[in-house]
């Protein structure tokens, strides 16, 4: 298993791979598309890939990206990560290897990833026909 953290900007990402053990097998900063990630996950194959990800501006067409591609998706909550990876030392490369190795650790504090459609049974509850205005 490969286990990445991205660190998601406007215009720039920075993505740190490592394996079961820890070890850094990547570490990269681009400017990023939907091509270039398509790139960095395909010299990580045939590995299995976990990625983590901060909740930030933007970050639906990234999750849509993973899900397309069939890995594994996992957000992060800023705040607890924030909390948990407080250094002195904090760049982009810190921050996308924290992800990874939290990621790695099973200490990655994650929130809900939402999908984009509603499930049957939800739809069906009266509150959330309510809601939606049925």
């Amino acid at each position: 298993m490969m286990y990445l953290g991205v660190d998601l900007h406007r215009k720039v990402s920075h993505v740190v791979a490592l394996d079961g053990a820890g070890a850094t097998i990547l570490s990269r900063r681009f400017e990023h598309s939907r091509d270039a990630f398509r790139r960095v996950f395909g010299e990580l194959e045939p590995e299995p890939i976990s990625v983590a990800f901060e909740a930030t501006y933007g970050w639906g067409w990234f999750a849509d990206l993973l899900a397309d591609a069939g890995i594994e998706a996992h957000m992060a909550h800023p705040l607890a990560t924030k909390a948990i990876g407080a250094g002195r030392v904090k760049n982009d490369a810190v921050d996308a290897a924290t992800l990874a190795h939290l990621l790695r650790t099973n200490l990655l504090p994650e929130a809900w990833i939402a999908q984009p459609e509603v499930p049957a049974g939800v739809q069906q509850n009266p509150l959330t026909r309510l809601a939606l205005g049925e």
